[in-house]
C-alpha cells in the first residue's frame, strides 16, 4: 500500500509539473507567436530630426506623434511633410505649446486656451490631438497643470472645445499616456474621468515600458492586458498606446539591438490581440545606441546623422507597419 501511494504521489507530481510547463509555454508563446495582420494602426514618435523623418517618409511610414510648438520652423516642416508625403500627425498639446515652452512655469488657463487656439490655426491639417504628455509625472507639471486631477480635466475640456469649434470631427486623445501597472495613478485618472472627461475624449492613451532589459514575459503580458482592460472598462473608449519602446543600447548592460527587436514584436502582438487597442506608436524614431539611457530608444541610429543607420528593429517595424491597418488607411 505504501509503495502504491508513493507511486501515485510521484505520478501526480509529474502530471502537475507537465501541466505547469505547458501553461508556461502556452502563455509565453502568447506574445511571441507571429501574426500576419496587426488589427491596429501603427505609428512612431518623432522629435523633429528631419533626416530620420525623411527616411521614414520615403519608406511609406505616414503616422507620427510629436509635440506641437508654435514655431515657424516646425510649422513649415510639418506642412511640407504633410503636403509632399501625406504625413498624418498625432499632435501633442502640452508644455511645449505654451509661450516660452517648458521654461514657462506660471501660465494659467487663459494662456492655455490661447495656445491651443493658435496651434489649431497654425496646423489646420492636424485633426488628431493628444492633450498633454504624462500629466502624472511631476517633471511635466507646470503652470495650471499642477498635478490636480480637476485642473487636468479643465485642460482637456477647454482644449477639446476649442479644437472642435474649428474641426467638429477632430479626434481628441486624453490621459497623455497613463502608465502600466500603477493602481494609484489609475485612481487619479478615474477622478479625471468622473469630472466629465467622457464628454470630450474620443480615445485614451497608455504608455508601455519595462523598467529592466528583458523580454515581455507571460506574467508581464498578462499584467499589461489587465491594465489595458481596466482603462477600457473605466472609459469605454478605444485605447491608444502612444508610447512603447526599449533602448537598443550597445553600452548599457543588458540592452541590445536584438532585445529591442524582440520587445517591439512581442508588444505589437499583444496590443493587436487585446482587442481594445486601436493604435500604437513606437518611441522613438531616432536615437544613439551608444548614447545615454534617455537617448537610445530610436530605430534609426544617428551615429550616422544623414542616413540614420537602421537598428534590426527598424525592419521589423516596417514589416509590421505594412501588415497593419496603417497600410490600409494610408
Amino acid at each position: 500500500m505504501e509503495h502504491s501511494l508513493i507511486v501515485l504521489a510521484l505520478a501526480v507530481i509529474i502530471l502537475l509539473t507537465v501541466a505547469f510547463a505547458l501553461y508556461i509555454i502556452h502563455n509565453h508563446a502568447y506574445a511571441k507567436q507571429p501574426i500576419t495582420h496587426y488589427s491596429l494602426i501603427i505609428g512612431i514618435g518623432t522629435h523633429g530630426n528631419e533626416s530620420s523623418e525623411l527616411k521614414a517618409l520615403e519608406s511609406k511610414v505616414k503616422y507620427y506623434r510629436t509635440d506641437i510648438m508654435l514655431t515657424k520652423s516646425q510649422e513649415q516642416w510639418l506642412a511640407y511633410e504633410h503636403s509632399k508625403y501625406g504625413a498624418n500627425y498625432l499632435g501633442i498639446l502640452d508644455y511645449a505649446t505654451v509661450p516660452n515652452g517648458y521654461a514657462n512655469k506660471n501660465w494659467n488657463l487663459s494662456v492655455w486656451n490661447e495656445s491651443v487656439s493658435n496651434a489649431v490655426n497654425s496646423y489646420p491639417y492636424i485633426t488628431t490631438w493628444e492633450i498633454w504628455n504624462e500629466p502624472w509625472v511631476s517633471q511635466f507639471q507646470t503652470g495650471y497643470m499642477n498635478g490636480s486631477a480637476y485642473n487636468y480635466f479643465m485642460v482637456i475640456k477647454s482644449a477639446a472645445t476649442i479644437i472642435r469649434e474649428k474641426e467638429p470631427n477632430a479626434t481628441i486623445v486624453c490621459f497623455g499616456g497613463a502608465p502600466m501597472d500603477n493602481y494609484q495613478i489609475y485612481e487619479w485618472y478615474a477622478d479625471v474621468w468622473h469630472y466629465g472627461a467622457a464628454n470630450y475624449c474620443n480615445a485614451v492613451s497608455l504608455h508601455a515600458y519595462i523598467p529592466l532589459p528583458t523580454s515581455l514575459s507571460s506574467a508581464l503580458a498578462e499584467s499589461w492586458n489587465q491594465t489595458i482592460n481596466a482603462y477600457a472598462q473605466l472609459t469605454h473608449k478605444p485605447i491608444w498606446i502612444t508610447e512603447f519602446g526599449m533602448p537598443a543600447s550597445s553600452v548599457i548592460p543588458g540592452y541590445s539591438p536584438a532585445l529591442q527587436k524582440e520587445f517591439l514584436l512581442e508588444s505589437l502582438n499583444l496590443f493587436s490581440k487585446n482587442g481594445n487597442v486601436t493604435r500604437a506608436y513606437w518611441y522613438d524614431l531616432w536615437g544613439l545606441s551608444d548614447g545615454t539611457l534617455d537617448n537610445n530608444y530610436g530605430l534609426l541610429n544617428l551615429t550616422d546623422p544623414y542616413n540614420g543607420t537602421p537598428e534590426p528593429a527598424w525592419y521589423s517595424f516596417l514589416q509590421a507597419y505594412n501588415s497593419s491597418e496603417s497600410s490600409l488607411a494610408s
